[in-house]
């Protein structure tokens, strides 16, 4: 059978069960610059207060963690991290006001799309739900 358009598809049913899986990435005119990847490393830094911990943790060099988020800076002209050096009192970072809100509207953009998604899924693939 020719399965070539989104009516071909309706048009039979599945055996097996389906779910929508979505990944949101933010973009400008040139490149995609923030994702997935980006926001567990902020996710991870906010919750251990350190980046090089977080990049250990997602088993990523410091400089490759470093690396991104610096970017992401560079790419939206805003500070995300906040880092301080060791001493007595050892080294941390966290999440600037300006990352945590970043961070906040991402998670809630892809919660959002998760959803939406979710809900227009069986007009695309009737009868592939979970069983």
């Amino acid at each position: 059978m020719d399965m070539d358009t989104l009516t071909d598809v309706k048009g039979i049913r599945l055996e097996k069960s389906l779910r929508p899986s979505v990944q949101v990435r933010l973009a400008d005119a040139d490149s995609i610059f923030f994702g997935p990847g980006k926001a567990r490393l902020m996710e991870t830094v906010e919750r251990t207060g350190s980046l090089q911990e977080a990049c250990k943790e997602m088993g990523l060099s410091y400089s490759k963690g470093s690396h991104m988020i610096k970017n992401t800076e560079r790419q939206l002209g805003i500070r995300l991290v906040e880092r301080w050096a060791g001493g007595s009192g050892g080294g941390g970072s966290r999440l600037t006001g300006e990352g945590k809100d970043l961070l906040r509207r991402y998670q809630d953009l892809c919660r959002r799309v998760q959803a939406d998604t979710e809900q227009v899924f069986p007009e695309y693939f009737p009868g592939t739900g979970e069983s």
